[in-house]
């Protein structure tokens, strides 16, 4: 559904060229830069590394009094309601509704994804927005998830909860690790992605494995570990000024769920690697230097009769090598991160280990990857999202009008590729220097001496300026053609 509504909107619109330009995802606009290209790198990167120095200076604490700092807004009378079964269970009835309608929509509604509602909610609406919602406000998901709500209801419907063997320690998040990798194939390389009647049987089958792994196991033991939604809408709303919990709803400082006691298991650690990965793979594939890398591949007479000989069986050779980057990249992600936390557990003087340290602060990467979100998916979500509008009236692609909403048509200039451009630049700083608040206080946490945390945050303070810069390059290439 992107790559086809990416390409109508390059279409649609046209600016003049010149010589410094950024292209907003999506959104197919050129911007010309009142500065040099380089100087918002630099900047960007100096930014980063003043926040280091600050932090160094200024935050002598392990963050515990932030922690704790946090307010239940449910303890004011008239916030109360909001926590309210009254309120809580017509909106996982809407949800489940919603679910009902996709599937349908899929199964039975028009094969057209621009005249049916399943392909536009899906990837907009509920991929991209429901990622802003857990990183900005908190982890809606936990509410409204569809495969929780019918197993709850079904356990009690049954009086069987399910989970009669124990979830293996040693398996940890590694479906989780599986399923996602499959999940951001199918979303950022296969075309099946964009058709309703796939997209419904791809539902179908993951709620299959889902029920079946909540059946097992139980059904918190397979949410935590095997259903990627949950694990990644939790890991996002981490960072989010407000959590439930037990009958609560705290507001609390932006990023401090991201702080731990313990380390993150090793399969936690990859999964948030290959978050991070899938959405910097889906910035890449828009930029010349794939085009490059594409060129290179096709004139190279090393892989060329390989080349001819898989299109001669009928390959589609484009979803070949955009299958094997991404199953590499996150392998680059992970060395590079197996490294810089090998350096961390160096500088830090020992005591820590590689192992350890990558577990303690792979977690400070969680705001990065919400900035680069926010930055990357922004304007598709303000332009495409629009599209929910005229498909709730005709969510079939029947013709129908029901709440006269259908002749709604696309407004592209809700925002323009200037602002999508100082968003991208303050989001990646903002979110930056907030990883940089995380590392340092779990650094204060893990190293007890002073010194020896200030030493061991350069390797990750290292990594974080270098990805600012190469996350706002990416961001400001001209999307591919």
């Amino acid at each position: 559904m992107q790559k086809v509504y990416t390409g109508l909107v390059a279409f649609a619109i046209a600016i003049p060229l010149s010589t410094v330009p950024v292209w907003a995802h999506a959104f197919g606009v050129r911007y010309d830069l009142p500065l040099p290209l380089w100087l918002y790198l630099a900047g960007a990167g100096a930014a980063v590394a003043l926040s280091f120095a600050v932090m160094a200076v200024f935050l002598k604490d392990d963050g515990d009094e932030h922690e704790v700092a946090n307010f239940d807004l449910l303890t004011i009378p008239l916030l109360r309601w909001l926590g309210h079964p009254w309120l809580l269970n017509p909106i996982r009835l809407l949800s489940l509704a919603v679910f009902t309608v996709l599937l349908a929509a899929g199964f039975f509604g028009n094969p057209d994804p621009f005249k049916n509602i399943a392909p536009t909610f899906i990837w907009v609406v509920w991929w991209v927005g429901m990622a802003f919602v857990s990183a900005l406000i908190g982890n809606l998901w936990d509410l409204v998830n569809p495969w929780k709500i019918i197993f709850t209801w079904m356990v009690k419907l049954r009086g069987e909860p399910g989970g009669g063997w124990p979830y293996p320690v040693w398996l940890g998040r590694w479906p989780a690790v599986g399923i996602f990798l499959i999940f951001a194939w199918m979303e950022l390389i296969s075309e099946q992605g964009e058709q309703p009647r796939q997209l419904a049987m791809l539902i179908v089958g993951y709620s299959a494995v889902t029920w079946t792994g909540m059946r097992m196991f139980g059904r918190d033991a397979w949410l935590w570990h095997g259903e990627i939604f949950t694990v990644v809408f939790e890991l996002l709303a981490r960072f989010a000024p407000s959590h439930g919990k037990a009958g609560t709803w705290r507001i609390r400082f932006p990023s401090i769920g991201l702080l731990r006691r313990h380390p993150v298991p090793v399969s936690g650690v990859c999964f948030v690697l290959l978050l991070l990965t899938s959405v910097t793979f889906d910035g890449i594939l828009e930029t010349p230097m794939w085009a490059s890398i594409l060129d290179w591949i096709a004139e190279s007479q090393a892989v060329r009769p390989a080349l001819i000989a898989m299109q001669d069986f009928g390959v589609d050779l484009i979803v070949v090598i955009k299958s094997i980057a991404l199953f590499t990249l996150p392998m680059v992600f992970i060395a590079v991160f197996v490294l810089t936390s090998n350096a961390i557990a160096w500088a830090g003087g020992g005591g820590v280990g590689t192992r350890a340290a990558a577990g303690y602060f792979v977690l400070s990467l969680i705001p990065i990857a919400i900035a680069y979100h926010l930055s990357h998916y922004l304007s598709y979500l303000l332009i495409a999202g629009q599209n929910i509008i005229p498909l709730v009236s005709d969510p079939f692609g029947f013709g129908w009008d029901l709440f006269g909403t259908k002749g709604y048509a696309v407004d592209i200039g809700v925002v323009n590729a200037k602002m999508i451009w100082y968003v991208a630049v303050t989001a990646i700083v903002i979110g930056h220097v907030l990883a940089v608040y995380v590392a340092h206080v779990m650094a204060v946490r893990v190293f007890e001496d002073r010194s020896r945390a200030l030493r061991s945050q350069i390797p990750m303070l290292i990594l974080m300026v270098a990805y600012t810069m190469i996350s706002l390059w990416i961001l400001s290439q001209p999307i591919v053609a």
